[in-house]
């Protein structure tokens, strides 16, 4: 199959176990070209309403911050950092925040003066949305695309990575962009350098080598695993100027925190998380996030 980024044909097996899900077997293939590592085949659309179901998104979370540096769970960036962003880029008031899970960023957007629509993908939690933010416009995938309003802002928080044709996505976007709005993404970028992603990848290799035939079983969540390089060249296209791509190293997905009561194992991976992000800060282009901010051309 085509690599989801640049569409070359020639491929390898990587050093991720396949993936049984939804009694499907999945398979994690390394573009010759890119690099970049994808899923194949691409789960269906019955195997992403049991990826995603309601309860994908824990519920909402209307809360409202007055510390906005602190960084909730699950974010790569925090909301202080991202509305620097926003501000520093853009002076416009409207963002749509394609992805917008439990809408936590839109609550906290509204309450600082900004203008948001939210974007989700199961129809079932839309209209949890719709019926307990009626302030809010909230749209399904298609209803955004074809509806007719664009945006200064449009927002996405580890949003890419789940996506089978994240390139087409985008080019849809980019015209739902006022002139000179901008695109702010953050997420992952699991098969970049750092001394945890090392240490992973390490044992990938080894357990394979060993254990040709071994499996895991869960949701196949994330459709690519991308590096610093392959994630910049992935959001490169002619309408759109790159004007921030930074990259840093979090614990995701070894434990936030160091400690033993959670047991040797986590205690060992915990520590290897902090580690690495010492060691992250020496080289700029080390981490697992990134964030990205691209204007689109007049």
């Amino acid at each position: 199959m085509n690599c989801p980024s640049c569409d070359s044909i020639g491929e390898k097996k990587s050093y991720y176990p396949d993936v049984i899900f939804n009694d499907k077997h999945f398979s994690y293939l390394q573009c010759s070209d890119c690099r970049l590592i994808f899923i194949s085949p691409f789960p269906d659309n019955e195997d992403f309403i049991k990826m995603y179901p309601p309860s994908y998104q824990n519920g909402l979370n209307l809360t409202i911050y007055s510390d906005l540096t602190v960084k909730l769970p699950g974010l790569r960036y925090d909301y202080a950092y991202q509305f620097d962003l926003i501000k520093k880029y853009s002076h416009g008031k409207s963002i749509a925040d394609y992805g917008c899970g439990s809408a936590n960023f839109i609550s906290n957007a509204i309450n600082i003066g900004y203008l948001c629509d939210g974007v989700e993908y199961n129809s079932e939690f839309i209209e949890i949305l719709r019926k307990n933010l009626l302030a809010v416009s909230f749209y399904s995938i298609d209803e955004f695309i074809n509806d007719k309003k664009k945006y200064d802002v449009i927002r996405l928080s580890n949003v890419l990575e789940h996506l089978t044709h994240p390139k087409n996505v985008l080019e849809k976007l980019y015209d739902k962009l006022e002139e000179n709005g901008i695109l702010l993404i953050e997420g992952p970028i699991e098969d970049n350098f750092s001394l945890a992603q090392f240490f992973r990848k390490s044992y990938f290799v080894l357990r394979t080598s060993i254990q040709n035939k071994w499996l895991v079983y869960h949701s196949p969540t994330h459709m690519f695993f991308s590096n610093s390089k392959n994630q910049q060249k992935m959001l490169e296209h002619n309408k759109i100027e790159q004007l921030h791509f930074s990259v840093k190293e979090e614990a995701w997905p070894f434990p936030e925190k160091v400690s033993l009561f959670n047991g040797i194992g986590n205690f060992i991976k915990g520590l290897i998380a902090r580690i690495s992000m010492i060691i992250s800060k020496l080289n700029p282009n080390w981490g697992n996030t990134f964030i990205y901010v691209g204007r689109r051309k007049g």
